[in-house]
């Protein structure tokens, strides 16, 4: 587990969940915005260009374009006449004005706005004025109905663009007037709704496609950097088992040797009667002797290579050597073979080595009139399945998720290696080892091996 400074957990998948989600989510919508605003303003903007042309043709075609520097003109007037039977059947017109140059309406569609002046509350129409082409695209509120030159829309209409075209006389480049355009062109609002639609779908699922690849690829990260530091304290931890297993083997071991002769003497000798006594030292000292073994087991890198063995003949090995202990304590231990070929890939005195833990185990685990089960048989057609069942206490979910753990025991004499050695012995050889609850009350090891 990776840590800050602090020396608390650094939690790398929940860190970068949250800030690559915000960071994704933030991109995402800011692109989503910046096109969809983009693509609505350059529709409007083109829009309005080519109703500009449209506007400007319509007065040169008809005669009419100079009526709006001489209104009183009559002929001028005759001819207008044309240009506002077109201006009035225009798509999606709502209201239509012509403006003087010094701001007063000269003709609108709507009479009453006629000779109407706004030009202190309308800034689009002095941008006009100076040449500009305007388009403003808005909604329908309270507050664009409060503006003077909006009075007369319906409220009803829910989007509307208001269009300034300034008109230029082409001989001397004066403008003459504005043409001023209110529409609501469904067609083309829905169009551009399609749009940001389109372009919001896209950027989610750009950004969701995105967040999940990254989360995939650092979730695979944090397990293996997890794998690797694990590894890197179990490495660390069987240097110091090493050292340590050195340093008891070449200390104790000796002291416990003359220690085991002494009671072996006083056993022979028949002036004194201390066998008790002397059996208890021999006990203690190979029990000490024992974990002595597992340490240097643990700790030292097997160089044994593996060859193709019996197994039915090393469960017998095994369990003629753990029956008179468990007839000792009233405890049933059987053997039962159904594998047509039991015969695996590995080595035969570390098998026995895993056989002996798990079965002693078993025996402590019991009470009195308990039943251990060896059962020996075929795992698809290429490995071989051990199952040791006991009837004995059993283990807990939280024993078991630590049970593999170097150290980690539940025995008050215990030195938490017996179950680490065998799990390392196992995966050594290819197989897989793992404990199961029985149905019967007890424990059920379960171990598979390639066949040899």
């Amino acid at each position: 587990m990776l840590k800050n400074n602090q020396g608390n957990p650094f939690k790398l998948l929940h860190w970068f969940g949250w800030l690559s989600l915000t960071v994704i989510a933030g991109i995402a919508i800011a692109q989503a915005l910046l096109i969809s605003t983009f693509l609505s303003s350059h529709i409007f903007q083109r829009e309005g260009e080519l109703s500009q042309d449209f506007i400007r043709n319509i007065l040169v075609a008809d005669g009419s374009l100079n009526y709006l520097a001489d209104p009183d003109d009559q002929d001028l007037a005759a001819k207008f006449s044309n240009t506002d039977e077109h201006n009035n059947n225009m798509h999606d017109l709502l209201r239509a004005n012509i403006y003087k140059p010094d701001g007063l309406i000269l003709w609108s569609s709507d009479p009453k706005m006629i000779g109407q002046r706004f030009p202190k509350d309308n800034d689009e129409l002095e941008d006009a004025l100076k040449g500009e082409l305007v388009i403003h695209p808005a909604h329908i509120s309270k507050l664009t109905l409060e503006k003077k030159e909006h009075i007369g829309i319906s409220p009803a209409i829910e989007y509307f663009v208001e269009c300034y075209i300034p008109i230029i006389q082409p001989v001397t480049g004066k403008i003459i007037g504005v043409v001023e355009f209110y529409r609501a062109p469904i067609e083309l609002t829905k169009a551009i709704k399609e749009g940001r639609n389109q372009v919001w779908l896209a950027a989610i699922a750009s950004a969701l496609i995105l967040f999940w690849s990254l989360f995939w690829i650092v979730r695979r990260a944090d397990k293996v950097i997890k794998r690797q530091h694990s590894r890197l304290i179990e490495t660390e931890t069987l240097a110091v088992v090493g050292e340590l297993a050195a340093s008891i083997a070449h200390n104790i071991r000796n002291p416990l040797s003359s220690i085991r002769s002494a009671a072996e003497l006083a056993l022979e000798s028949p002036k004194e009667n201390c066998s008790e006594q002397a059996k208890d030292i021999i006990l203690e000292v190979d029990r000490i002797g024992r974990q002595i073994s597992e340490l240097l087991n643990f700790s030292v890198e097997d160089t044994k290579q593996a060859t193709s063995i019996d197994l039915k003949a090393t469960l017998d090995h095994c369990i003629s050597h753990h029956l008179h202990s468990f007839e000792q304590k009233q405890l049933t231990l059987e053997l039962s073979s159904t594998a047509s070929h039991p015969s695996v890939l590995a080595d035969d005195v570390l098998l026995q080595q895993v056989f002996h833990c798990v079965l002693s185990n078993a025996a402590e685990a019991m009470r009195s009139g308990g039943r251990c089960t060896v059962k020996l048989m075929d795992e698809g057609s290429h490995s071989v399945c051990i199952e040791i069942a006991d009837t004995g206490c059993g283990v807990t979910p939280e024993v078991k998720s630590k049970i593999f753990r170097p150290f980690f025991t539940t025995k008050p004499k215990g030195l938490g290696l017996g179950l680490p050695l065998a799990l390392k012995i196992i995966e050594r050889f290819n197989g897989t080892i793992e404990l199961r609850d029985n149905p019967g009350n007890g424990t059920i090891v379960k171990i598979v091996l390639p066949r040899g």
